[in-house]
Protein backbone atom coordinates (compact mmCIF):
# COMPACT_ATOMS: atom_id res chain seq x y z
CA UNK A 1 0.00 0.00 0.00
CA UNK A 2 1.36 3.16 -0.99
CA UNK A 3 1.39 6.86 1.08
CA UNK A 4 -1.01 9.35 -0.08
CA UNK A 5 -0.57 13.22 -0.13
CA UNK A 6 -3.50 15.31 -0.21
CA UNK A 7 -3.00 18.42 -1.36
CA UNK A 8 -4.92 21.61 -1.59
CA UNK A 9 -4.75 23.20 -5.10
CA UNK A 10 -7.23 25.61 -5.43
CA UNK A 11 -10.64 26.97 -3.38
CA UNK A 12 -13.69 28.66 -3.40
CA UNK A 13 -15.52 31.28 -1.91
CA UNK A 14 -19.33 31.69 -3.73
CA UNK A 15 -20.88 34.67 -2.20
CA UNK A 16 -23.92 34.55 -4.70
CA UNK A 17 -24.96 31.41 -3.81
CA UNK A 18 -23.99 32.44 -0.46
CA UNK A 19 -26.49 35.63 -0.70
CA UNK A 20 -29.39 33.92 -2.61
CA UNK A 21 -29.54 30.46 -0.89
CA UNK A 22 -28.12 30.69 2.71
CA UNK A 23 -30.32 31.72 5.70
CA UNK A 24 -29.88 35.74 5.55
CA UNK A 25 -28.52 35.41 9.61
CA UNK A 26 -25.82 32.70 8.43
CA UNK A 27 -24.94 33.82 5.42
CA UNK A 28 -23.57 37.09 7.07
CA UNK A 29 -21.21 34.92 8.90
CA UNK A 30 -20.22 32.79 6.20
CA UNK A 31 -16.35 32.58 5.93
CA UNK A 32 -14.23 30.51 3.40
CA UNK A 33 -12.80 27.07 4.25
CA UNK A 34 -9.86 27.33 6.71
CA UNK A 35 -7.54 25.56 4.42
CA UNK A 36 -5.47 27.32 2.16
CA UNK A 37 -3.64 26.31 -0.83
CA UNK A 38 -0.83 24.58 -0.35
CA UNK A 39 -1.82 22.59 2.97
CA UNK A 40 -1.20 19.34 2.21
CA UNK A 41 -1.97 15.94 4.59
CA UNK A 42 -0.05 12.57 4.52
CA UNK A 43 -2.27 9.83 4.79
CA UNK A 44 0.19 6.64 5.64
CA UNK A 45 -0.64 2.94 6.98
CA UNK A 46 -4.61 3.00 7.80
CA UNK A 47 -6.73 4.88 5.24
CA UNK A 48 -8.33 6.92 7.64
CA UNK A 49 -9.27 11.31 7.69
CA UNK A 50 -5.43 12.95 8.53
CA UNK A 51 -5.48 15.49 10.97
CA UNK A 52 -7.02 18.47 9.95
CA UNK A 53 -8.84 17.43 7.12
CA UNK A 54 -12.18 18.96 7.44
CA UNK A 55 -14.52 15.34 8.00
CA UNK A 56 -16.73 15.89 5.35
CA UNK A 57 -14.45 17.05 2.71
CA UNK A 58 -12.56 13.61 3.31
CA UNK A 59 -16.20 11.89 2.89
CA UNK A 60 -16.14 13.44 -0.40
CA UNK A 61 -12.66 12.48 -1.44
CA UNK A 62 -11.74 9.42 0.63
CA UNK A 63 -12.65 6.75 -2.33
CA UNK A 64 -10.10 8.42 -4.68
CA UNK A 65 -7.39 8.20 -1.53
CA UNK A 66 -8.12 4.32 -1.02
CA UNK A 67 -7.43 4.15 -5.01
CA UNK A 68 -4.20 6.06 -5.10
CA UNK A 69 -3.29 3.92 -1.99
CA UNK A 70 -3.75 0.67 -3.32
CA UNK A 71 -2.19 1.48 -6.75
CA UNK A 72 -5.43 2.10 -8.82
CA UNK A 73 -4.41 3.59 -11.90
CA UNK A 74 -5.72 6.88 -13.75
CA UNK A 75 -3.30 7.35 -16.93
CA UNK A 76 -5.19 10.91 -18.38
CA UNK A 77 -3.74 12.94 -15.55
CA UNK A 78 -0.74 14.60 -14.58
CA UNK A 79 0.70 13.44 -12.11
CA UNK A 80 0.12 10.04 -13.40
CA UNK A 81 -1.79 7.61 -11.35
CA UNK A 82 -3.20 11.41 -9.53
CA UNK A 83 -6.95 12.47 -9.19
CA UNK A 84 -8.23 16.27 -9.11
CA UNK A 85 -11.11 16.31 -6.96
CA UNK A 86 -13.10 18.65 -4.96
CA UNK A 87 -15.54 18.72 -1.49
CA UNK A 88 -19.31 19.42 -2.51
CA UNK A 89 -19.84 22.19 0.01
CA UNK A 90 -21.38 24.15 -3.07
CA UNK A 91 -20.86 27.39 -1.25
CA UNK A 92 -16.78 27.10 -0.45
CA UNK A 93 -15.77 24.36 -2.23
CA UNK A 94 -12.24 22.92 -1.97
CA UNK A 95 -10.05 20.92 -5.01
CA UNK A 96 -7.49 18.74 -3.95
CA UNK A 97 -4.97 17.07 -5.03
CA UNK A 98 -4.71 13.34 -4.43
CA UNK A 99 -1.64 11.23 -5.16
CA UNK A 100 0.26 8.25 -4.00
CA UNK A 101 4.08 8.84 -3.04
CA UNK A 102 6.94 7.07 -3.09
CA UNK A 103 8.25 5.53 0.34
CA UNK A 104 11.53 7.51 0.17
CA UNK A 105 9.79 10.39 -0.26
CA UNK A 106 6.77 10.23 2.68
CA UNK A 107 8.94 9.29 5.13
CA UNK A 108 11.18 12.76 4.65
CA UNK A 109 8.37 14.46 5.35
Amino acid sequence: MKDVRISVIKKDFNQELIQTYMAPHRAASARPCAMDIGDSFLVSGTVMCPDGLCPWAWHDIESFVRIAAFEGKLPDQVPDNSWVRCCTDAFRPVTFLIEPIDDEVSTAE
